[in-house]
């Protein structure tokens, strides 16, 4: 279960970062600097996405909350250029909340 909140959010990841990319060159073609902003936004926050995906292996509540975050601000940020990094986050938020906890022996 750990590895599919990695993988997933590495993905999640990458096409976010590739939304935000596109975002940010449209806006920045258009002479739109918000959508330029929102769009650099995105690209950093999806970027920061991927290594909390791999925190969740340690910090599970907290990293599939904020990945959930991540994925509903980066939908209303860059809209339907986002859905398919939003898909992935989202599975791996809610994935993060579902590993189980290991109880070590003594």
């Amino acid at each position: 279960m750990k590895v599919w909140v990695a993988v997933l959010s590495i993905l999640g990841g990458l096409s976010g970062i590739v939304s935000g990319f596109i975002v940010t060159a449209f806006g920045a073609g258009f002479g739109e600097d918000e959508m330029a902003s929102s769009g650099a936004n995105v690209f950093w926050i999806s970027a920061l996405a991927i290594f909390i995906g791999f925190l969740a292996w340690k910090f599970k509540k907290i990293s599939g909350l904020l990945l959930i975050i991540i994925a509903c601000y980066g939908f209303v940020a860059n809209g339907l250029f986002f859905t398919i990094a939003f898909i992935f986050l989202i599975l791996a938020g809610i994935l993060s909340f579902r590993i189980p906890t290991v109880k070590k022996e003594a």
